[in-house]
């Protein structure tokens, strides 16, 4: 006799199929793709990654704050960030170029995040 699974358990199943996607195209996010993986650009991936993730929440939440990001804005916070980061380990300029075209793309990052965000919050 062969095994029925419940409609309960088909949930189940669908859940957490879901949620492993959602956690795979989530990391996707956060890795930026540096060819090398010094301390300059672990730094870079774990501060973008946190960025990535406030900027989405902000935009989901309809947080006024996220109608105040602009170009000027992420490129100040990328400067910064190039700086903080290069404290941590040898700069290298392939890196630093990888990131600002990466961070010129802002925009399309956050609002798939935050797509992927409003998708995991849904129900059937």
């Amino acid at each position: 006799m062969g095994h029925r699974l419940t409609r309960r358990t088909r949930v189940l199943l669908a859940g957490v199929l879901l949620a492993t996607v959602a956690s795979i195209f989530n990391g996707a996010h956060a890795n930026i793709g540096f060819v090398r993986n010094g301390p300059f650009e672990l730094c870079l991936n774990g501060a973008y990654a946190e960025w990535l993730q406030k900027q989405a929440e902000l935009l989901v939440n309809d947080d006024p704050r996220a109608k105040s990001l602009d170009n000027a804005g992420v490129a100040a916070w990328t400067a910064a960030t190039l700086g903080d980061c290069s404290k941590k380990g040898a700069a290298e300029t392939d890196s630093i170029n990888h990131f600002g075209r990466y961070m010129a793309r802002w925009r399309e990052h956050v609002f798939d995040l935050a797509t992927s965000i409003r998708l995991r919050g849904q129900s059937d």
